[in-house]
């Protein structure tokens, strides 16, 4: 039989995981923001992943500051709603697309949608991503498989 765990077994770790994310999320913007500081980015066109919410869109925000025109994509539609008025209101070129990065035929609409709007990508910044957090033991193949598959 096993011990019963309660949830302030997997609180600690959890609050770890979280607080481990969000410091590599920092660090990883503040390499992007030194390296836009050195590229000419006025005019390139950039996509986004996952760039209505979160790092993503802080990202976005760094782009638009920076000139770039903007495609930005994450599955939930009204977030890329409220995304495109936050980036328009700094007077962002920006356009939106609905897609889920693990749909191939999602992604090949978009990039269609990406030429026709603007001709042309030249950065791409494959932000989408999840997190799963537990314990390894409560972890099932399917939970690191879907992870991968939208990394």
């Amino acid at each position: 039989m096993q011990p019963d765990s309660d949830s302030s077994d997997r609180g600690p770790g959890r609050l770890f995981a979280t607080v481990a994310a969000l410091a590599g999320g920092a660090l990883a913007l503040r390499a992007l923001t030194r390296r836009f500081r050195t590229l000419d980015l006025a005019g390139r066109v950039a996509l986004i992943t996952g760039g209505s919410r979160g790092l993503g869109l802080v990202i976005a925000r760094e782009l638009a500051d920076n000139g770039a025109r903007l495609v930005i994509c994450a599955r939930d539609h009204d977030e890329l709603l409220r995304a495109v008025a936050d980036l328009e209101e700094r007077g962002a070129d920006v356009l939106a697309i609905p897609c889920d990065v693990t749909v191939r035929g999602e992604v090949d609409a978009m990039m269609s949608s990406v030429e026709r709007h603007f001709g042309q990508l030249d950065v791409l910044i494959n932000n989408a991503g999840i997190i799963q957090v537990g314990p390894p033991e409560l972890m099932q193949e399917d939970d690191y498989e879907r992870t991968m598959e939208v990394h």
